[in-house]
């Protein structure tokens, strides 16, 4: 089942400012940054011993994350958990009637990410991970 934070995703409205602001609080700079293409944001990753703290930034206005910057202003988008069996883990909350995002059924193994729908976590995306 779930054995913790693998990484949490803050978005931004403006890159420079949130890598200002969180590098000074980590006390570091951000250990690499990007933008994955064709995922419509730029990211900056702060990693520490066994988790990490994702920045994002919308670079279009269409995406999921420029959604909720313009809803939000920014701020807490995503809880990644790393769990020991995705399949199992997926099962079990399946037979709790958790709504899922990308499931790919009973006895598929995913392909994708999978989520637990934000309705049912009180409005905070949550993706599963296989450690």
């Amino acid at each position: 089942m779930f054995k913790g934070i693998d990484h949490v995703v803050i978005s931004v409205a403006d890159m420079a400012v949130g890598l200002e602001k969180y590098g000074a609080i980590f006390g570091k700079s951000a250990d690499r940054t990007g933008e994955p293409e064709g995922a419509g944001f730029l990211t900056a990753h702060f990693e520490f011993e066994n988790s990490e703290v994702e920045l994002v930034q919308p670079t279009n206005d269409s995406g999921p994350v420029a959604k909720h910057v313009e809803k939000t202003g920014g701020g807490m988008y995503l809880l990644s958990m790393r769990v020991d069996d995705i399949v199992a883990t997926l099962t079990e909350l399946r037979s709790k009637n958790v709504r899922l995002i990308g499931d790919p059924g009973e006895g598929e193994t995913p392909k994708g990410q999978v989520f637990v729908h934000p309705s049912a976590t009180g409005g905070v995306l949550l993706q599963i991970v296989e450690a």
